[in-house]
């Protein structure tokens, strides 16, 4: 296997795709967030609510698949100073620096004369404690640290066996692996029920991806190498149609169906349909993306590298920004698609100066944001 250039970029680009997503959602119904626009248009819903169903996941297969490549190709040593440096510390910098200007924004709302100082020191008690979006660092470091204590050789020979199938039939043991536990975890814990900021039902349904991914690199066959032809459009097609049909399906469920209500609400058949819609979509995608990157992202230059060094970077800062824009814009009297503009360019302009003018040129700073 060769270097797989189109996964390097599809991670950057599932990582920036959160700038976006982030800046939509403060104009999207329909979907809770820290500080939103006091009016809120369908089409923004509807965008956020597509990449809501298979953003996260999608990055962590991506994680778990160069996980498994790392531990197999570097080692144990390898593969946990690269958990160290590119996902403990920026977690470690986000949360102390990053993390608290989102609930400090909410409070100031209510709260005008606030100052960040006073907030700042109650941040860190258990009742006002929070992840915002360094969350996912947070998961993923506790995935690593799972996957340490795995029997490597048991997954290598269990998910290898695989390598002869079908790739439907892989497909379907990662739909059934991830539909089973998840079920099995909201039978314990509704939506919103966190311990320390960690979502128990989010973390058990996350898992499933980064595991997931682990199988698809020792099964070899979704992830197809990039020695072989590019694919062919009509089977990117194909995915896309069906990718289409489970996200209409998915947003009916979502919008009706929170779960964060218990089963017996919704009702049980309701639920597992949702919860498999829930599933479900992240692989479909994750399908579209890989056959998309393939033939049109399997190439290194500059712009490739650029990106793939600043998006971890420009991930942790652009939300805190987002925010901010968020709270200043949230009375400002202008049609929402204008806002929408404004904000997203804001947000891009300061989090990629803040990587160039900052973080670039230094060596510490670049090794505190995950930068090799």
């Amino acid at each position: 296997m060769g270097r797989l250039y189109y996964i390097d970029n599809l991670r950057s680009f599932a990582l920036l795709l959160g700038i976006v997503f982030h800046s939509a959602i403060v104009y999207a119904p329909k979907i809770g967030y820290a500080i939103q626009n006091p009016e809120r248009i369908e089409p923004f819903g509807y965008f956020c609510f597509w990449i809501h169903s298979f953003r996260m996941p999608l990055f962590f297969i991506i994680s778990g698949f160069f996980s498994g490549l790392v531990w197999e190709k570097k080692g144990c040593l390898y593969f946990l100073k690269g958990r160290w440096e590119r996902i403990f510390i920026p977690m470690l910098v986000g949360i102390l620096f990053l993390a608290p200007i989102q609930y400090f924004l909410i409070q100031k709302i209510s709260h005008p004369h606030l100052s960040y100082f006073t907030y700042y020191l109650s941040f860190f008690s258990k009742t006002g404690f929070g992840q915002s979006h360094i969350w996912f660092l947070v998961n993923l470091f506790l995935y690593g640290l799972l996957f340490v204590l795995l029997p490597k050789d048991l997954l290598k020979k269990t998910f290898s066996r695989f390598r002869t199938k079908h790739e439907s039939v892989l497909f379907f043991v990662l739909l059934l692996f991830s539909f089973s536990l998840t079920l099995l975890a909201h039978s314990f814990f509704p939506r919103g029920d966190n311990e320390f900021g960690i979502d128990k039902l989010l973390f058990c349904y996350q898992v499933t991806f980064f595991l997931g991914g682990v199988f698809v690199y020792h099964s070899g066959k979704i992830l197809i190498s990039a020695v072989e032809p590019a694919p062919d459009s009509f089977r990117l097609i194909n995915w896309i149609l069906f990718g289409i049909v489970v996200y209409v399906l998915f947003y009916e469920w979502e919008t009706k169906d929170p779960l964060w209500m218990p089963y017996f609400r919704g009702g049980i058949y309701n639920r597992m349909i949702h919860i498999l819609l829930w599933c479900l979509s992240p692989l479909v995608w994750f399908q579209v993306f890989v056959l998309a990157f393939q033939k049109w992202g399997n190439e290194t230059g500059e712009i490739s590298k650029y990106l793939i060094d600043s998006s971890l970077p420009v991930y942790l800062v652009h939300h805190p920004i987002s925010l901010s824009v968020a709270f200043y814009f949230r009375n400002w009297d202008f049609p929402v698609a204008g806002k929408f503009a404004f904000h997203l360019l804001i947000v891009l302009s300061l989090s990629f100066l803040f990587y160039d003018l900052i973080v670039r040129n230094s060596i510490g700073l670049k090794k505190l944001f995950g930068v090799k």
